[in-house]
């Protein structure tokens, strides 16, 4: 009898036991914590971590429903539901509610804020799986990133680039006192493989961020440990391959949490090879951008003459490594304070300059050396969160921020055994305090303290080189030759205050006011033995900004909002702006001791509607930009350099060169509009558009302004449906007339076609216009293996973007795999 009530009790419980998995409808990750309940809500039970729940409480004629902050709320008739069985649920859109972290560096509802702001979330990136910090901001409407090389990526962002972009990692500045005005490829430093989030905002953000943001700020926020996490330790290994450039990227990330501690790790090994250009050449100029011949050389090969390419579509010294390190450490302290211990490590290999590698001579090339030495970049950022809840600091972030930063570059000129170094060491200490609170539910205020010290030691000399063969067996000694920056030492500090109001005066109207003042301090010092201008000795400058921000929010319905923001910035003069010394295609910039601040004065208009489902959207934006005392190159004699008789040349590096330096040059103007938006066609797919146009004035006695892109947009086409992705991105770009390129060089005319006449005069057609498509897609394999595979540039059209001195990629085969360990 025992015997056969057993198997009796088990067959009667597999009987009316219903098992069931939760999973979420895009991603196909099943779902834990879904509450699941009846219409009197008397029976409730939720998913396990696996999103596994046992529904046989329930009776079979009630209806069940199933909740999750996040998603819509599912209804469903129990009898509808067969053990087994999967249940998805559906996304609800968050855009409404989404918190915006960077805007006057705290946190606010997007529906609060007038700014225009663009978010790159993590889960956008393993879809496209962007190759460097720079590839990222590509993903933004609005961003376009510019390229003199494989390891590069300059982002342009409302006709500023540069040292007028603000780029932040984790609340701390990495613009320094060396960077540049023209082109800069820092952002490479920032590892795909660790952000959580990207936030653009559009146009003068001083306010919160003080000296640079005159286009606006570009903040990468990192991923963080958890506390009492639902895994103790969780792992995973991503791979991606490129086909156009052999590259190939490994990540390996490993998180553990625990109640009072958590640890996030990450390393990444990177290796891209050069980079084929696309064949398909509907502009049709048949040679541009082809590279016949190419520099061997390097640290320990020599070749007295270029090499013959046998394959000219492939850009020759494009290719490069890099390794990333990332730990982060989560510390409660305390009921509620945090200590986060933030340390970012990044270093590349030498990095070719294409674009100067390429620069001809005659029937040869002009350099047989040119690149970067290994970017180093090491950040060391501990911050504290602290949660007072006093009536005038609610909670605050204090952070410390120091980073060391190495830099070198190396040239040589065939023909020539004399390689020339110009090596860069620069440190960074940082102090920001980030505070705010709110008197009620209408009223917050933030506010806060940043200071900053930066000193960089520049130092340069030529080597001669011994060889033997096709080997460089040897160096001479040293010999000093001009610094790139002040050869004694310089530095520069600041010390800032902010404070901003938001009074949220009803659910129809937000008015937000905020103001920063700014003192800071620059020294340089020469040594004039070595020195371009020996009449330059030292430098000592202090200056002060003060910036406000007024915006205005109007909600005149659900379906609408007008946004009106008026803001000021302001860029202070750095070691690069008056100290660098540097040539390219015979132009010698030099140092300028006279520089003031420049302003920018920025106005920006924009209505959205959004429909009531919210499932369509539309954002209309115009800006208008007046820079005052705008910095920029233009001519400049060295009066105390007797090397020419003619006052606007001297003699550098055995050739004769025309000086120019960065002056403020009077008031420009640039002005613009953007359209955004998106279409939920069904829940599945989605329609994304964005189109950006820019115009600066064009100064008669300076000519146009540098950075200001032609009209640019994109197109896409999303599906996202159990574990299922696919992606199809249209971009396109007008042309860029020669007569709109900037007088001082940094819009690279001289990259673009060009035509001999009959005369054998030649005349550079500026940038024509161009497009790309690409599509990704990935599907979830198992709960633990995802697949990525992707192709770009489906058409294989070769082109270039606006300013850059490398071709884009040509089609080219992607394929990636995450494995969840």
């Amino acid at each position: 009898m025992k015997g056969i009530i057993i198997p009796l009790f088990f067959f009667s419980t597999l009987s009316f036991a219903q098992q069931i998995t939760v999973k979420d409808e895009i991603t196909n990750e099943n779902l834990p914590d879904v509450v699941i309940f009846n219409e009197n809500k008397s029976q409730s039970i939720i998913t396990d971590l696996d999103g596994v729940v046992d529904l046989s409480l329930f009776s079979s004629d009630e209806n069940i429903y199933f909740q999750l902050l996040g998603y819509s709320t599912l209804k469903i008739l129990k009898t509808e539901v067969l053990n087994g069985m999967t249940i998805y649920l559906q996304s609800e859109s968050q855009n409404l509610e989404e918190v915006i972290l960077s805007v006057a560096r705290s946190e606010s509802n997007v529906n609060q804020i007038a700014e225009k702001v663009s978010v790159i979330k993590s889960e956008d990136l393993f879809l496209s799986s962007p190759a460097s910090g720079a590839e990222l901001l590509e993903l933004s409407p609005g961003v376009r990133v510019q390229k003199s090389q494989g390891g590069g990526g300059s982002p342009i962002i409302r006709g500023f680039e540069a040292n007028r972009v603000l780029i932040v990692v984790d609340g701390v500045r990495m613009n320094n006192a060396i960077y540049r005005s023209g082109h800069l490829q820092n952002s490479i430093t920032i590892d795909p493989n660790n952000i959580e989030r990207a936030e653009v905002i559009f146009g003068s953000s001083s306010v919160g961020y003080g000296s640079d943001a005159l286009g606006g700020v570009i903040h990468y926020y990192t991923k963080s440990p958890i506390l009492m996490g639902s895994e103790k330790i969780k792992s995973s290994f991503t791979s991606n391959y490129t086909s156009a450039n052999q590259g190939l990227s490994n990540n390996f990330i490993t998180n553990y949490s625990s109640e009072n501690w958590g640890s996030i790790t990450s390393i990444s090994i990177s290796k891209f090879g050069d980079i084929k250009m696309g064949e398909n050449r509907d502009h049709g100029f048949n040679n541009w951008g082809l590279t016949p011949l190419y520099s061997e050389n390097s640290r320990y090969s020599y070749y007295s003459e270029p090499s013959s390419n046998p394959n000219e579509n492939i850009q020759k010294n494009t290719g490069y490594s890099q390794v990333d390190l990332f730990q982060k450490f989560l510390v409660k302290l305390g009921e509620t304070n945090l200590l986060n211990i933030n340390i970012q490590f990044s270093e590349s290999s030498d990095i070719d300059r294409f674009d100067q590698l390429s620069i001809t001579k005659g029937n040869s090339l002009k350099f047989s050396e040119w690149y970067y030495g290994p970017q180093k970049r090491l950040l060391i950022s501990p911050s504290l969160k602290i949660f007072p809840n006093r009536k005038f600091m609610k909670k605050g972030v204090i952070t410390f921020g120091f980073q060391k930063i190495n830099e070198s570059r190396i040239k040589r000129k065939f023909n020539a055994l004399n390689r020339s170094h110009q090596i860069e060491d620069l440190k960074v200490f940082s102090l920001n305090g980030d505070f705010d609170t709110s008197f009620n539910d209408n009223h917050s205020i933030s506010y806060g303290l940043e200071s900053t010290y930066n000193y960089n030691y520049s130092k340069a000399y030529d080597q001669i080189i011994e060889t033997q063969g096709n080997q460089v067996t040897g160096l001479s000694n040293k010999f000093a030759i001009p610094t790139r920056y002040p050869s004694n030492g310089s530095s520069y500090t600041s010390f800032a205050s902010y404070v901003n109001w938001s009074w949220n005066m009803s659910e129809f109207f937000t008015f937000n006011i905020g103001t920063r003042l700014t003192f800071t301090g620059l020294k340089a010092s020469w040594n004039d033995i070595i020195s371009v201008n020996p009449q330059l000795s030292e430098v000592n400058l202090n200056s002060e900004a003060l910036t406000t921000t007024v915006s205005i929010k109007l909600r005149p319905s659900k379906r609408v909002q007008i946004n009106t923001v008026l803001s000021s910035g302001f860029r202070n003069p750095n070691i690069d702006d008056i100290g660098k010394i540097r040539e390219n295609n015979g132009l010698l910039v030099v140092p300028n001791t006279f520089l003031k601040p420049e302003y920018a004065y920025n106005l920006d208009l924009g209505i959205d509607f959004r429909s009531l489902n919210n499932r369509n959207y539309i954002s209309l934006r115009g800006f208008s930009t007046i820079i005052s005392r705008h910095i920029g190159r233009d001519e400049y004699i060295v009066f105390s350099d007797i090397t020419t008789p003619d006052l606007s040349t001297v003699i550098y590096n055995g050739e004769e060169v025309t000086t120019i330096s960065n002056k403020n040059l009077g008031n420009r103007f640039i002005h613009g509009f953007s359209i955004d938006g998106f279409s939920k066609i069904i829940n599945s797919l989605k329609f994304d558009y964005s189109i950006t146009y820019t115009k600066g004035d064009e100064n008669d006695a300076y000519g146009p302004l540098p950075s200001i892109s032609p009209l640019f947009g994109s197109f896409a086409l999303s599906y996202s449906k159990r574990g299922v992705n696919l992606k199809a991105i249209y971009k396109f770009s007008e042309a860029k007339n020669p007569g709109e390129y900037s007088f001082g060089g940094e819009d690279g005319l001289d990259e673009t076609p060009f035509i001999i006449n009959n005369e054998g005069l030649l005349s550079y057609l500026g940038t024509p216009k161009w497009s790309d498509l690409s599509i990704f897609g990935s599907k979830n394999i198992s709960s633990n293996v995802t697949l990525r595979l992707g192709l770009t540039n489906v058409f294989d059209s070769h082109y270039r973007t606006f300013a850059s001195g490398i071709s884009a990629p040509g089609r080219s085969f992607q394929l990636g795999l995450n494995l969840k360990l």
